[in-house]
């Protein structure tokens, strides 16, 4: 048997022999062609023919596709005896299967959730006879050919879970050439099993060739007695389709993703005020002591509260800076905060080196060498650390901050520079002074920071479009160039590939080049597969949600604050900058982020969760619970949140959340909040006392999303709101009412139409 995965530019290379097979594969095609009770499924998809069997400790799903293969889904495993079945409730889309096994009674409900899409579900649960508990179980997919051989097939896979993220598997299987599918194991179902068991789901789906899909973790608290719980809930996307390039690979994943994702269960939602939030934070960012300090009359935030022990670091400064910038706009009123930062800002710039340093020149490190984290060296940099201060500073740049524009052109010389030495495939890290690498590769044949040719590409982009000299127009599409054949390997850091996917789509639009538009895809669909589509509610995570988070880093085991406001920040700006060539998937798991982001994002504060579900020795710095400062992590439910420590530089969620989701408009006496992008809005103020405002959701018509109209000062005024595609109809009704604000539950992709009026007397 054959497999290869892609993660270099050889990704469309001849196969790999490999002989790196379970013991779950050896002797399957004997099993299976002796299986006994065959019989139709009840249930067909449009294509192929799925049958039923049993083996002597299995209940299995046989999938004929094509001429030639076939998949074996093993939906329940009795490693001592399985019984017999029969069948339960059915009907032309549904059927259940009483399974009956030596460990207990097994429900095997198979399903179609669409007639007109090639997804199948399976869900097994288990009523046990006895406690047990689980020491080695098999995972469920098999790929065959038409002799139930699975020695004889060849395939390719292009991604599969990395840590805690989805439960997925996506692969193409090409001999027998046959087509593509996508596996996704829906946690959410599980949670009662890790809870029991003291598992999590980190790490359980894979695809071992020919094997795919979930393997129950062993355990060692047992499964109680008499309660039915639920083993696995899987879907299979199937496709006769095999991508021709990463492009096509990416889009299929992104449809098939978008497909699954509305049938999976999703938490409530629940509306947090993040105006008042982003006070609070940017007056602990401005007054407390753990979160800065003053260093030679200039202010300077810490990375950490408390976290003193190390100097002032540029884009700690720039991550609040930039963002706080935007919110004082949103606001209509300066912050002092963000002159106190620009004042610091030409403190990091070092005349010998040429160029921004991330640490402060002159600074001392306080804790002894053997005790540095390996990034705690003046002399060393991170490559996608300069990057990503230079593209802060062109964003203020392009705000017509004139010290953070020069700031930015006397580092170009050197950061072109070393993209040059590098090739622009830039390495783990550097030594800034010789440009010698310290560090290549993430791990092993991995290589290093690949992502951060797209983040070189942004700071090129945003040159040109500051100067328009083609010269940076140049090198933005050189490197460009080298996110190129990467496929589902190219994220390094989730908030870079994000960002290198919106500045792809804007090289699109200046060239032309519909390459960078696929190329921009291939990015999203990288952070799409590394979305936690699952919602934690095991140990701590009971009194927390994790739904739709995205980790910082590829294998990184938890959500953190920072990152996350760079990513929606990122994700609404590239919805305005497509507009209506974005995908309907991506449009829907970006409207979907934002909504569960803004519902989530108050557990990171550390007065938000339990006491006891928060860590008290950090890795950095100190804790204080009533500080309105996020905690950098929130890991899965068996993890107290907090174990990084308390990131001062994350603070900017707040106010990011607020200026993206709460929309003014001079003269309207109403603050629209909708937890799905705002794509365009128009307003009119008809009269003192009256006018009306139009609105564009991001989204599709599959979803809903809170629309709350907020009072801007005293009472709400007299509001309706109207579906403004439906001529001449009814206002909408209210979900919730109170004083100051109404709330609707709306569609996503609609436009809306609020016409406000209050007295003339009213404030």
């Amino acid at each position: 048997m054959r497999s290869k995965s892609y993660n270099s530019p050889t990704y469309w290379q001849p196969f790999t022999e490999t002989e790196e097979t379970s013991q779950w594969v050896r002797g399957l095609n004997e099993q299976l062609k002796q299986a006994t009770h065959r019989a139709d499924a009840r249930v067909q998809l449009e294509q192929g023919y799925l049958g039923v069997c049993l083996t002597t400790n299995s209940f299995w799903l046989l999938y004929n596709f094509g001429k030639s293969g076939k998949l074996a889904i093993r939906t329940c495993f009795d490693p001592q005896l399985i019984k017999g079945f029969r069948v339960g409730r059915n009907s032309k889309t549904k059927v259940d299967y009483l399974v009956e096994g030596a460990l207990g009674q097994f429900r095997v409900t198979v399903e179609l959730p669409r007639s007109d899409y090639p997804l199948l579900r399976y869900t097994t649960t288990l009523i046990p006879n006895q406690p047990f508990t689980i020491q080695a179980f098999p995972r469920d997919v098999y790929i065959l050919d038409n002799d139930y051989n699975p020695a004889t097939t060849q395939g390719m896979v292009y991604v599969t879970q990395t840590g805690p993220t989805s439960g997925l598997a996506y692969l193409s299987v090409t001999k027998p050439a046959e087509g593509s599918l996508l596996y996704f194991q829906n946690f959410t179902a599980l949670n009662d099993y890790f809870q029991a068991t003291q598992t999590e789901p980190s790490g359980t789906v894979s695809a071992q060739w020919p094997e795919v899909g979930f393997a129950l973790p062993g355990t060692t608290s047992p499964l109680p007695a008499g309660s039915e719980i639920t083993l696995s809930d899987a879907f299979l996307y199937l496709s006769d389709v095999i991508p021709e390039s990463e492009f096509e690979a990416a889009d299929q994943f992104l449809d098939a993703m978008a497909s699954i994702y509305l049938h999976l269960p999703k938490p409530q939602t629940q509306y947090y005020h993040w105006p008042k939030a982003a006070e609070r934070t940017i007056q602990a960012l401005s007054e407390s002591s753990g979160c800065g300090r003053m260093i030679q009359k200039n202010f300077y935030l810490n990375a950490y509260v408390d976290a003193t022990y190390k100097p002032p670091e540029s884009m700690v400064q720039l991550a609040i800076l930039v963002p706080l910038w935007e919110y004082q706009r949103w606001g209509e009123k300066s912050v002092p905060l963000v002159e106190s930062l620009q004042q610091n800002l030409p403190s990091f710039y070092d005349e010998k080196q040429q160029t921004l340093m991330r640490w402060l020149p002159g600074g001392t490190f306080k804790e002894d060498i053997d005790e540095r984290s390996e990034e705690q060296d003046p002399a060393k940099i991170d490559s996608w650390y300069l990057l990503h201060t230079l593209m802060n500073l062109g964003r203020l740049a392009d705000q017509g901050n004139t010290e953070a524009k020069d700031l930015l052109f006397n580092s170009l010389k050197f950061v072109i520079k070393a993209a040059h030495h590098f090739g622009y495939d830039w390495p783990v890290f550097y030594d800034i002074r010789t440009l010698e690498v310290i560090k290549a590769e993430t791990d092993t044949g991995k290589g290093g920071e690949l992502d951060v040719a797209g983040l070189y590409t942004h700071v090129m982009v945003q040159v040109y479009e500051l100067t328009k000299e083609v010269r940076y127009l140049d090198e933005a599409i050189a490197s460009a160039e080298r996110l190129r054949g990467k496929g589902f390997e190219l994220l390094y850091q989730s908030n870079i590939t994000i960002m290198s996917a919106l500045t792809l789509a804007k090289l699109w639009k200046i060239t032309g080049n519909r390459l960078y538009f696929d190329q921009s895809r291939l990015g999203l669909a990288n952070v799409i597969a590394r979305l936690w589509i699952w919602d934690c509610q095991f140990g701590f995570g009971k009194d927390r949600s994790t739904f739709l988070g995205v980790a910082p880093l590829r294998n990184a085991p938890y959500l953190a604050a920072y990152e996350e406001g760079e990513i929606v920040a990122t994700m609404i700006n590239y919805l305005k900058e497509v507009d209506r060539d974005v995908p309907d998937s991506i449009r829907l798991f970006f409207s979907e982020y934002m909504k569960y982001l803004l519902h989530r994002g108050r557990y990171y504060y550390p007065s938000e969760l339990a006491a006891d579900s928060v860590c008290q020795s950090p890795k950095e710095g100190r804790i204080i619970r009533d500080l309105p400062i996020p905690l950098e992590d929130i890991s899965t439910g068996w993890k107290q949140a907090g174990a990084v420590g308390q990131e001062v530089y994350g603070g900017a969620l707040a106010y990011i959340l607020t200026s993206y989701a709460y929309k003014r408009f001079t003269g309207v006496p109403v603050v629209v909040f909708a937890d799905y992008p705002i794509y365009q809005a128009d307003y009119q103020v008809t009269r003192k006392t009256s006018g009306y405002l139009i609105i564009r959701l991001a989204g599709t018509a599959s979803c809903t999303c809170r629309v709350r109209l907020l009072a801007k000062s005293g009472t709400l005024p007299t509001v309706q709101l109207f579906d403004e595609d439906i001529p001449a109809s009814e206002p909408l009704k209210p979900s919730e009412t109170a004083k100051t604000y109404q709330e609707y539950q709306v569609q996503g992709h609609q436009r809306l139409r609020l016409v406000w009026t209050r007295e003339k007397n009213a404030r």
